[in-house]
């Protein structure tokens, strides 16, 4: 029984290490998702930002009517810069770094989401890098192709930055050609960032759903380990007992049966030891008794030796010996038996083949006893003995067991009658049973007048 403790145990211990580790795995992943969508989400930001004003440096930038939102530049040093239409109006030129400057101050921020224009070489002053950005210009001029970070506000919020570089095209000169770039150089960067407050409560909440799912297939694991547990332990115990029950039935009944025989004569003996067992049976009071006198004039019916016939007759005396090992709560049970307890009634041919094997009779009670239960076709039990491998004493008592087990009332069903018996016989005639025994017990019956005691 420790084995089975220690396996189970082993089981639950390997059970809990891999739905851990699954779910380790699992929550791992999940808290990835936050910084995988922010990023692509920054990744989509810069590429449309690098996209309208790649557009607006095709024309050199676009003019718009000056407003106290959308003002002259006053870093963009070139004559073109204002202009007055022949119609009398005013416009300024919104080169494509003051549009991207505007385009983040008006538009974006929302959701928590942003974006920032930067550069070490600086026209607008408020396009000034912070440390982090400043650290990410250093690195992409020396061929850093991206950056990123995560960092925490004062509120304890976690921001995920992302900063691409951008280079000097020949369009861009016309701007920037003053301060001494060339085409390819790093002109500055574009900087976003992204608050993952929102995709992490959801995150946490996936985490959440998800432990209590682990949390569930574990417990149901644990419990079907239990229940296997436990009826192992049940069988372990059931099996000791048969054995410890075998062994002191053996036992016994070799010594009763050998002290009888010093005294009496060998029917006395196994009609005692019959007796014996009809005690723990009262239901079955008699049965091995009546199934004995059939079977001996079923033998003689067919023509047997009397000698043979009192051999056969013995035999039936203690052709159910073998439930002496059956619990006698089983035995008398008054209703339907489980498939358990009809396993345990299935024993005991075999229990009564080992208690009687070892005793030295003129006649093979033994074999006679184990095979009671065989059927021709194969069916029967406990060794599926098929037509003529089962003796003849066998398939003489096995027809009388069941005319006289149908006719007889049992605890957990009335007594069927005799007709029905005869019934049962007639119809697994040549399948069951033996068809000569069969045509022999039924002369008896309506021929002969049999009756039984």
């Amino acid at each position: 029984m420790n084995s089975i403790k220690n396996n189970s145990l082993l089981l639950s211990l390997l059970w809990t290490i891999l739905l851990s580790g699954l779910l380790f795995l699992n929550i791992q992943e999940l808290q990835r998702n936050p910084i995988q969508h922010a990023e692509l989400q920054a990744k989509s930001l810069i590429k449309s930002v690098i996209s309208f004003r790649a557009w607006a440096s095709n024309f050199g930038g676009v003019y718009v009517h000056p407003s106290n939102q959308y003002p002259p530049n006053p870093y963009l040093k070139t004559q073109e810069r204002d202009v007055i239409t022949t119609d009398g109006k005013k416009l300024t030129l919104i080169n494509p770094a003051y549009m991207t400057r505007q385009v983040f101050q008006d538009f974006y921020g929302k959701d928590g989401i942003n974006g920032h224009l930067t550069s070490l070489k600086l026209l607008n002053p408020n396009n000034r890098p912070d440390a982090w950005e400043h650290k990410s210009l250093l690195a992409f001029e020396k061929g850093s192709k991206q950056e990123t970070t995560i960092e925490t506000t004062s509120s304890g919020d976690r921001i995920f930055r992302y900063m691409q570089p951008l280079y000097i095209e020949e369009k861009c000169l016309k701007c920037h050609g003053n301060q001494n770039y060339k085409v390819g150089d790093v002109r500055g960067g574009i900087s976003t960032f992204i608050n993952l407050k929102k995709s992490e409560a959801i995150t946490l909440k996936s985490i959440r759903s998800i432990v209590w799912t682990y949390a569930l297939v574990w417990l149901i694991g644990l419990a079907g380990i239990l229940i296997s547990y436990r009826r192992s332990i049940l069988l372990e115990i059931e099996r000791d007992q048969r054995i410890n029950l075998l062994s002191v039935s053996q036992n016994l009944a070799q010594e009763f049966i050998s002290e009888m025989s010093e005294t009496s004569n060998l029917e006395q003996s196994l009609q005692a030891i019959s007796t014996m067992l009809e005690k723990r049976d009262p239901y079955t009071a008699g049965h091995q008794q009546r199934v004995a006198d059939l079977a001996e004039k079923i033998a003689l019916e067919l023509g047997l030796s009397k000698e043979q016939a009192h051999g056969i007759r013995l035999a039936g005396i203690v052709h159910d010996i073998g439930k002496i090992q059956t619990p006698a709560e089983v035995l008398t049970k008054p209703g339907k038996l489980t498939d358990i307890e009809f396993s345990l009634i299935k024993l005991h041919p075999q229990t009564g083949y080992d208690i009687l094997k070892n005793i030295k009779f003129p006649w093979p009670i033994a074999e006679a006893v184990l095979q009671h239960h065989e059927r021709l076709d194969g069916s029967g039990y406990p060794q599926g003995l098929k037509g003529k491998k089962i003796i003849l004493e066998a398939r003489i008592i096995s027809v009388a067991d069941v005319v006289e087990a149908m006719s007889s009332h049992r605890p957990y069903r009335a007594g069927l009658g005799l007709e029905a018996a005869l019934e049962e016989i007639t119809s697994k005639r040549g399948i069951h049973f033996d068809p000569d025994v069969v045509d022999a017990c039924l002369r008896l019956f309506k021929e002969h007048g049999y009756k039984f005691d």
